[in-house]
């Protein structure tokens, strides 16, 4: 494989932040003088145009399994096969939870589970609109648009930033509807089961969002709201575990295992207790909040691969097979709505 030289990458890395940062300062611009219907016409085209740039790329070439470990996955439930015994393209197994397999059989009988990305896309910059207006809205859906990880995740099929922008969304209108932990506590623990049964690490935005009120919350609510979380996060999994107890929890490539394996059980620990920290020092400022997730989403990432580094003394093999630095990806939603929310916030002064 052909190594781009250093300095060609540094010059290329460059041009791209002067050109998307050009951009971003004429579009600003721009978004003062287009009409609503006019700014939501343009983001419903680029949404279609990123549909048809993902349907140009064959699946099944792509050295990315994360669409075939949804697609297999419903395509086993549905013939009444156990669908966690459904081999992805690439000869791996499915690591989603049941909730995030399940919300992806309407675009699997469209014939590509990799078109979530369209509905959880819409869903941000929604919530963006209703959390600010419609142009910061705008604003954030164009980074988006300029950023090639995002661009990569889309043409690849891959669920993780459709994940994220979904949480981040939740997350967002939980905020406008001003969904408080004292007065909606049974409906936060349903809200946080169910997210919990689609990736394990989208627990990380809930914890620093509500912690501060959770400790102020009384010792009934302290006690009854985990085991109200767990109990909806089990209830996803009852089905799968009484059709085949063995293969859910005892297979080698269980998708507990799977979604655990990628670092330490003390690398989590770790961040989780930065995020509780984090969480009691934010002061309810939703600016700190973004930057403080994104934050811990970045750290857990990177302590677990250079934890992995260090015990199998590979330092040189960031940007090799070993270690998906997509997984990075998952603090974008956050942090784009920062920058959002910074740009919000300097207009309105």
């Amino acid at each position: 494989m052909r190594v781009m030289p250093v300095g060609s990458t540094v010059g290329v890395c460059v041009l791209y932040v002067a050109f998307t940062g050009a951009i971003l300062c004429c579009l600003d611009k721009l978004l003062r003088y287009l009409s609503c219907k006019l700014t939501i016409g343009l983001m419903v085209l680029s949404v279609i145009a990123l549909a048809g740039l993902q349907l140009h790329f064959d699946p099944y070439t792509l050295q990315v399994d994360r669409w075939s470990a949804i697609h297999n996955f419903l395509d086993y439930l549905l013939h009444g096969e156990y669908p966690y015994a459904a081999q992805t393209h690439l000869g791996g197994y499915a690591s989603p939870f049941p909730v995030w397999q399940i919300l992806h059989l309407p675009f699997f009988l469209l014939g590509n589970v990799g078109l979530s990305f369209v509905v959880c896309l819409l869903f941000y910059t929604d919530s963006l609109r209703r959390l600010y207006d419609l142009r910061t809205s705008a604003f954030a859906f164009t980074m988006l648009l300029l950023s090639p990880a995002f661009l990569y995740e889309v043409c690849v099929r891959s669920d993780l930033m459709s994940n994220f922008l979904c949480c981040a969304a939740i997350i967002q209108y939980l905020k406008h509807y001003n969904i408080r932990f004292l007065h909606h506590w049974v409906l936060l623990a349903i809200i946080c089961g169910l997210m919990l049964s689609t990736r394990l690490s989208v627990a990380i935005p809930f914890i620093i969002y509500y912690f501060e009120e959770f400790l102020h919350a009384g010792i009934k609510r302290i006690v009854a709201f985990p085991l109200l979380t767990m109990f909806v996060f089990a209830l996803t999994f009852l089905p799968f575990a009484i059709w085949n107890w063995n293969e859910l929890f005892f297979f080698r490539y269980n998708p507990f295992e799977l979604q655990t394996r990628q670092g330490l059980i003390i690398n989590d620990i770790f961040i989780i207790e930065v995020s509780l920290i984090t969480a009691w020092l934010r002061c309810g400022k939703w600016h700190i909040y973004l930057m403080a997730t994104s934050g811990c989403l970045l750290a857990l990432v990177a302590l677990n691969f250079v934890s992995k580094m260090y015990i199998y003394d590979c330092w040189g093999e960031l940007f090799g097979s070993s270690f998906d630095i997509t997984y990075f990806n998952m603090a974008m939603p956050f942090v784009v709505t920062a920058i959002a929310h910074r740009k919000n916030t300097a207009l309105a002064i």
